[in-house]
């Protein structure tokens, strides 16, 4: 007989598992939940690290617009360093703000930045380094950060800058770039960008139909007649590409005509603003009565600027007559003592006469300009700079620099060097950068001289020129570009244009 009891015992024998069940439901729910638990947790922090992301994209931005803001400010007042704030120096020159970032609609802020403004290296340089620190307004703790470093071209932007039609003949070789406001013949060897304002122009040392802007008359692509009154060849409407051609004088190529023209009437005010730095904290020398003054310059040993030894001139030679014109010769006969004295702290030297200059720099900059006295009309030479022995650097890194700038002429004269030298930035306002025309009457040596060599850069209002086409002068002309002038020029040196950014990077 079956019993209740048994048939009880027989099911849970059947179903030996529901216990087991139960448990594998219960841990299977909770790995379920751990991994829900994770995933919502996941999506929580990717939620934050978007966000984060999308703040931090912000922050940048808003760092990028406090730099262009500040070299908005620059633009409009080349020399505010402190943003009309207290200044605040060494080490950190900041923070100034925070300022507030709005939106594009100008009403809700969004963020702010903060600025850190270092001014450019006293008497000789135009490079501010900008920082700017942002942040979006709802997340302050995730900060970017932008450095910048911003520069005014100098005058000396290019290795020879001319505001007339310009030649350079064979025996010329030129490592840096070249631009005329006029026609450029180059016949010479370039290995920078020669460049025009002009398409065309009528070549004055010849006569015949005009040229391009850029021309040359030694080479053609080898098919240059040199009976031909025109080069390139001149038939063409368009110049010929050399480019490949290593025979070429154009080694980096050639370009007109260029936008724009670079006035020299931006030189109208600089002798007066000059004159004002120079009574400041820098030297003044009136008119000599004489003929001009005559510098040396030499390394101070223990001193950290250099010596300044000047003399008055108080003789010099006879002019000569050459080429149908009485030339001056700008010899030196004698001289007598005026001051030795160290560069001034401004490293300006406004002398109101004819300035002869030689001697050697070491770690200094200076500019010394021949200058008449803008406030003045008792006196009115048009002083000249005149070159006749070597102005070296010591140092070629940038911390030796030069800038010579003259009213009138940069001249070589008939007794120069025959292996001369000029380290520096030469500047005529209103005359030429050059050697007079010296035939074998004048002197039987010294009107023919073999290299001069210029290092750093030369802007002439006038035709330049250091030889002659009848084989007198310098034979040999090199001009060798200092591109530590861009941007490190000498003290107050002229500029030219605004503000450009040199680099960018993010901290």
């Amino acid at each position: 007989m079956i019993t209740h009891e048994t048939t009880v015992v027989e099911r849970k024998r059947r179903n030996p598992q529901t216990g087991s069940m139960l448990i594998i439901v219960i841990v299977i729910t909770g790995l379920f939940l751990v991994i829900l638990m994770g995933a919502l947790g996941l999506a929580v922090m990717q939620q934050r690290l978007d966000i984060q992301k999308v703040a931090g994209a912000q922050a940048l931005n808003i760092a990028e617009a406090g730099v262009n803001y500040y070299r908005w400010v620059l633009y409009h007042d080349h020399e505010e360093y402190c943003n009309k704030e207290t200044c605040i120096g060494s080490p950190d020159y900041g923070p100034y703000g925070p300022y507030a970032y709005k939106d594009s609609a100008g009403k809700n802020i969004t963020g702010y930045y903060e600025l850190y403004i270092t001014p450019p290296e006293a008497y000789g340089s135009t490079i501010v380094n900008i920082r700017s620190v942002g942040w979006v307004a709802d997340h302050p703790e995730t900060r970017r950060e932008i450095e910048v470093q911003c520069g005014i071209p100098s005058w000396s932007n290019y290795s020879t800058l001319c505001d007339a039609a310009i030649r350079f003949g064979e025996g010329t070789e030129v490592w840096g770039p070249i631009h005329s406001n006029s026609g450029i013949r180059f016949d010479g060897v370039a290995h920078n960008l020669i460049s025009s304002y002009v398409p065309n122009y009528d070549d004055p040392d010849h006569s015949g139909p005009k040229e391009f802007g850029v021309h040359t008359h030694v080479y053609a692509g080898g098919n240059y007649d040199p009976n031909e009154t025109c080069s390139d060849p001149c038939d063409n409407p368009d110049p010929p590409n050399y480019s490949g051609d290593p025979n070429n004088p154009f080694l980096a190529g050639r370009e007109f005509p260029t936008p724009e023209s670079i006035s020299f009437n931006l030189l109208g005010d600089y002798a007066s603003s000059t004159l004002q730095r120079a009574k400041e904290n820098g030297i003044v020398i009136p008119n000599s009565g004489a003929e001009g003054y005559h510098i040396t310059v030499t390394p101070a040993s223990g001193i950290e600027n250099d010596t300044l030894t000047i003399k008055t001139v108080t003789s010099i030679t006879a002019r000569c007559y050459a080429n149908g014109d009485w030339q001056d010769t700008d010899g030196i006969i004698s001289e007598t003592s005026y001051l030795s004295t160290t560069t001034p702290p401004n490293g300006l030297v406004f002398i109101e006469d004819n300035i002869w200059i030689d001697g050697q720099i070491e770690d200094d900059r200076i500019t010394i300009l021949a200058m008449d006295n803008p406030e003045t009309t008792d006196i009115n030479v048009s002083p000249d700079i005149i070159l006749n022995h070597d102005i070296i650097y010591t140092n070629y890194d940038g911390s030796d620099s030069l800038g010579l700038i003259a009213d009138d002429n940069v001249s070589v004269g008939l007794y120069s060097e025959d292996d001369l030298r000029v380290d520096a930035a030469l500047v005529a306002r209103n005359g030429r950068i050059g050697r007079n025309y010296f035939s074998s009457g004048c002197d039987s040596t010294y009107y023919k001289r073999d290299v001069i060599t210029v290092y750093g850069a030369l802007s002439t209002k006038n035709r330049y020129g250091f030889a002659w086409t009848d084989g007198t002068g310098y034979d040999t002309r090199n001009l060798i570009y200092d591109s530590n002038l861009t941007f490190r020029p000498p003290p107050h040196y002229p500029t030219t244009g605004e503000y450009t950014f040199i680099s960018w990077k993010e901290n």
